[in-house]
């Protein structure tokens, strides 16, 4: 009979575990080399460097502002007296930085015999960047100072400091509106938005029955003469887009009151300035002529039809708005508004019932108050009163120069502003919600927005008003664009929660037999170091 040999199945015992510890570190190996670092990766949120730490201290970089603000007067001690007084003025200033410049006697100057030659001279010999502005000695002039339509403003012989530095502060530098921007106090009343770059300024009028009122009116030309080139003078801040349009058959929804009187039609209708909001309410929804991603600028005539014209506004008091002929309004920022009487004979001709009257709208009245809507909408104008102070009324197109230099500097520290907070955010999100993704474009828009930032405050501390305006309204920009990018939401909506709730279940089964592996090599380890003892 044959015996067995008992090496044998020893042999086999240790052959099999040699395959299994090495199929087990296989295993392990694997899954701990390739397997972890690859689930690592596809889970990992991709982020581009930012210059974190660098945006956070935005804010303790004060914003501040360089301007140059000349003195003519006829005697040179005067001015230095004026001079010595406005700095101290501004010495302890947080937000300007005024170089106070005297203009010296020169010969030409005594043969000026107007105050325009004189401003002439004065400019031939000095002349001025943007944002500059100068006091110029008019012995003959009735009011303290008075404002021109330049970088100017006339003074009379006896005004104080203390009158220019208030015409400083409140019209030209208007420190007022740049607090307002600056401080994180809610209390210092409602911010409006930063100025966006591009707009649509739609032109609309209504006639809501044009059988019966034969209004015409060329809009387009009229929008060219004068809507278009105004705008084309303020186009370093917002790119606008003018279109035009008639809509018939659109009624105000209002109660109107007759109200008698002493014209011919004997009568007018009253619409009262509560209704107001309502009435604009009414007419939204039919002014959209296309759909723009762009902010909308609404510039409405309203041609009431002779059954409730002539149309004037009241107050509360009964007392009627109209001004030199004029009924207007404006809500910002959605727009304005200008009721278009029908002349009194057209009214008469329909109340007598007579054939209808073609008439023409009077463009230079219209785009008049037109014009004066847009300063007040885009926030140009400054309707500040200082007693003994006048302004030059507006004879061209074109804002008045320190109105719209001065616009300019609000908007670029307004842009400056916002693109800091914007940015500011977005840091302090990204560090609440580690999930959010940051990919190379959005990183280039805040990175660009930043060094941006930067520039244009080292702009405006150099007196350079152009290229501080152009830099910030281009971190604005590349702020909003980095805030608002779409990328940013593609895992907001997949936690870090709901990743381990989907990833869990997946390698739970892979594991198991990992840890049956371990616990089977441990066995072995255990079975061969008794062997040895043995």
């Amino acid at each position: 009979m044959e015996e067995t040999s008992p090496l044998k199945p020893k042999r086999k015992d240790k052959t099999e575990d040699k395959y299994r510890i090495a199929a087990t570190i296989a295993f392990i190996v694997v899954i701990v080399g390739i397997g972890v670092p690859m689930w690592w990766k596809t889970t990992t949120v991709y982020r581009v460097n930012l210059p974190s730490s660098a945006i956070q201290r935005l804010s303790e970089q004060r914003i501040k502002t360089a301007v140059q603000v000349s003195i003519y007067t006829q005697q040179s001690s005067r001015a230095q007296l004026l001079i010595t007084e406005l700095q101290n003025a501004f010495s302890d200033s947080d937000i300007w930085i005024v170089e106070f410049k005297q203009l010296s006697p020169f010969a030409k100057a005594a043969e000026a015999h107007t105050p325009a030659v004189l401003e002439k001279l004065l400019l031939q010999e000095h002349p001025q960047s943007e944002g500059d502005f100068i006091f110029i000695e008019w012995p003959k002039l009735e009011d303290e100072l008075l404002l021109t339509t330049e970088r100017s403003a006339l003074m009379r012989s006896d005004v104080t400091s203390n009158k220019i530095a208030q015409l400083l502060h409140s019209k030209i530098l208007q420190t007022y509106r740049i607090n307002q921007i600056l401080s994180t106090d809610e209390r210092m009343g409602i911010k409006s938005e930063a100025p966006q770059p591009a707009y649509d300024v739609v032109i609309s009028v209504l006639n809501p029955k044009p059988r019966i009122t034969h209004a015409q009116w060329n809009v387009v030309m009229a929008a060219q003469t004068y809507i278009e080139p105004f705008l084309a003078q303020i186009s370093d801040i917002s790119n606008y887009t003018v279109r035009t349009q008639w809509k018939y058959r659109v009624a105000i929804e209002a109660e109107l009151k007759q109200v008698r009187d002493q014209t011919k039609l004997g009568r007018h209708y009253a619409l009262q300035e509560s209704s107001l909001p309502h009435l604009l309410t009414s007419i939204a929804q039919n002014l959209s002529a296309s759909i723009t991603d762009k902010p909308v600028i609404n510039l409405v005539v309203y041609i009431p039809p002779c059954s409730t014209a002539p149309l004037h506004i009241y107050n509360s008091k009964n007392v009627m708005l109209t001004r030199d002929g004029v009924d207007a309004f404006i809500s910002p920022p959605w727009g304005g508004f200008i009721i278009s009487n029908p002349p009194e004979s057209v009214c008469l001709a329909h109340v007598n019932e007579e054939s209808p009257l073609a008439y023409h709208v009077n463009t230079n009245d219209n785009m008049q108050v037109m014009l004066d809507q847009l300063h007040k909408l885009l926030d140009i104008s400054s309707e500040v009163q200082i007693a003994g102070v006048k302004t030059v009324a507006i004879e061209q197109l074109a804002p008045r120069r320190w109105e719209y230099e001065s616009y300019m500097r609000r908007s670029a520290i307004r842009h400056i502003a916002t693109a800091s907070n914007t940015l500011q955010s977005l840091i302090k999100l990204l560090d609440q919600i580690s999930y959010i993704v940051i990919d190379d474009k959005v990183g280039t828009a805040i990175t660009n927005s930043y060094v941006d930032i930067l520039a244009a405050k080292a702009a405006l501390l150099e007196h350079r008003l152009l290229d501080a305006s152009a830099l910030a309204k281009r971190a604005f920009v590349a702020s909003e664009r980095g805030f608002f990018d779409a990328s940013l939401l593609a895992q907001l909506y997949f936690p870090d929660e709901q990743k381990y709730a989907i990833y869990i279940p997946l390698f739970l089964p892979v594991m198991v037999p990992v840890l049956s592996s371990f616990n089977m090599l441990r066995k072995l380890l255990q079975r061969k170091r008794k062997e040895k003892q043995q």
